[in-house]
């Protein structure tokens, strides 16, 4: 009986250090900024507040690691990636993976896919996936994203826009399809009211969707990266 109290009463004292040293590992990296783009319905402001379906998956992914973070409004990827380079910011999200980014930051478990897909007008005669259409065809994206990197290096004729000009280009025949974030577009389309079967739907590839890490806060933060990434739940 005395052994027992005893263990007790040396699992009592030792209580508050255990709480102690659990607390330290839940708050043993830096806080951080992370930036999010402009990208509906990833990540947008409304009525002052940045919303999304990104946010909460990301959020909690983020607390569960024991990092404390806020979040910061940037108006297209590019500023994003400047804004890491200067250590503005220690992270972004959410991106798909390019070389540019690989140099500055490191790509976690993806936390959902996007779908970069082609948009025509039903009834053209566009047919998005021929040499033709590559040669002669023009086509509308996202300015400063990944979906204009690869149009341009693959050598379509490629008119850059803001996502929210991109249907009525397409509608008013400015261009012959348009290449996008498949939910990017559709949000749009449906903000304007316009029946999603006005346009013909082709998914070129799933992209996985993440969050970027500075490499700079990685080298401070030991092992945040493998802990981040066991708290992300894909999508």
């Amino acid at each position: 009986m005395q052994f027992n109290q005893s263990k007790r009463s040396t699992l009592f004292k030792s209580l508050p250090w255990l709480l102690l040293i659990l607390c330290c590992q839940l708050q043993a990296y830096e806080p951080m900024v992370l930036g999010v783009p402009d990208f509906r319905p990833y990540t947008y402001q409304e009525k002052g507040h940045i919303i999304g379906s990104a946010i909460d998956p990301v959020s909690n992914a983020l607390q569960a690691s024991g990092v404390n973070f806020k979040i910061r409004l940037y108006a297209n990827y590019s500023l994003l990636l400047k804004a890491l380079r200067k250590d503005e910011i220690q992270g972004f999200f959410l991106a798909s993976k390019n070389l540019e980014r690989d140099k500055y930051a490191v790509f976690s478990k993806p936390v959902t896919t996007n779908n970069w897909a082609w948009f025509a007008l039903k009834g053209s005669a566009t047919q998005v996936g021929s040499h033709d259409f590559k040669l002669s065809g023009t086509v509308a994206t996202i300015a400063k994203t990944n979906t204009f990197r690869w149009l341009t290096r693959s050598g379509y004729r490629v008119v850059p826009s803001g996502i929210n000009d991109l249907p009525n280009l397409l509608i008013n025949k400015k261009v012959d399809a348009v290449f996008a974030a498949q939910a990017v577009f559709e949000t749009r389309i449906r903000s304007l009211a316009i029946h999603p079967k006005t346009f013909v739907k082709t998914i070129e590839i799933k992209k996985p969707f993440a969050i970027y890490i500075s490499k700079r806060y990685l080298e401070n933060n030991e092992g945040m990266m493998e802990v981040l990434n066991r708290n992300i739940y894909t999508r």
